[in-house]
């Protein structure tokens, strides 16, 4: 998968494998190999030490709901049939949540919220951050229950 695959605005990126990992089914962080720093959203260049060296490191596990809000005008990209007509003439009135989840390492994961109607979310849930490939390739990364709870 290409980077311009996940990113609607960035071709061109030093963390490319980050699609890369999305579309293999991994959320990835990067930690700089000099200082240590766990990194989310990936970064190429330490804000600590300015290193540029780097590792990936998979998340895993549940995160719990920090904050959250809803999407009416969902992206073409998410709701194509929405869009095939005229704008709005046919808008079908499906809110879409986004999160953020703060993992036990204290890193913080967004992504869109899968499988939970807006009005049952609360702050503090425990979700799982995985990775999805949209109808059109693109990847992204979403927010769920954990498969025994689901």
């Amino acid at each position: 998968m290409e980077f311009r695959d996940f990113s609607l605005m960035a071709t061109d990126t030093k963390v490319a494998e980050f699609a890369e990992g999305l579309a293999r089914g991994e959320v990835l962080a990067t930690r700089c190999s000099a200082c240590g720093l766990l990194q989310y959203p990936p970064r190429s260049d330490c804000p600590e030490c300015y290193s540029d060296l780097f590792e990936w490191v998979q998340i895993t596990g549940t995160g719990r709901l920090i904050t959250y809000t809803t999407i009416f005008v969902a992206p073409e990209h998410f709701a194509p049939d929405l869009h095939k007509t005229a704008p709005f003439s046919e808008y079908r009135y499906q809110p879409l949540p986004v999160g953020i989840v703060e993992m036990e390492n204290g890193l913080r994961v967004m992504g869109w919220i899968r499988g939970i109607p807006a009005g049952l979310l609360k702050v503090g849930a425990e979700l799982v951050v995985a990775s999805e490939v949209l109808d059109d390739g693109r990847a992204t990364v979403v927010l769920q229950r954990r498969v025994e709870e689901a």
